[in-house]
């Protein structure tokens, strides 16, 4: 076997798991959900680590039915316009990425920018998890919601 080459495919593997995640995610940015909702596994789990008593699509959400639902209510209230893997990192069927988004909220008229940081399990080419952070607070005062401040 020539030197630096090897029998194992886990790097195959990551860079695979890295470019459905890229793919995925991107497809958000392009109006066209088919390349995520392709991957999502039937047993998917989907995190979302906004408060679902102020964020709709916020919590968990479990099975290929309730990541479609959280996808529904999301793109119910924003258009996204953008949505790039700006850094990604894997290791076999974990991979870690941050996103940056823009997205067009129509009740506003307003356009938002963020940035997403995911964590997220693909095994046999399927999205079985993913667990992510938005800058909940930077988009909502883009969109022109006030918070209180703290006493003094």
């Amino acid at each position: 076997m020539p030197s630096g080459q090897t029998t194992d495919n886990s790097a195959d593997k990551t860079e695979a798991n890295k470019a459905l995640i890229r793919k995925a995610m991107g497809s958000l940015g392009h109006n066209d959900m088919r390349p995520l909702i392709d991957a999502l596994d039937d047993h998917v789990v989907w995190i979302s680590h906004s408060p679902a008593s102020h964020i709709r699509w916020g919590g968990e959400h479990t099975d290929r039915g309730g990541a479609l639902g959280l996808l529904a209510k999301l793109s119910s209230v924003f258009s996204f316009r953008k949505f790039e893997v700006d850094r990604i990192a894997a290791i076999g069927d974990e991979v870690w990425a941050i996103c940056d988004f823009e997205a067009f909220h129509p009740p506003t008229g307003r356009t938002v920018t963020g940035r997403n940081v995911l964590c997220a399990t693909v095994k046999n080419g399927k999205l079985t998890s993913y667990e992510g952070f938005f800058d909940t607070l930077s988009v909502l005062l883009q969109l022109g919601i006030e918070m209180p401040q703290p006493p003094r």
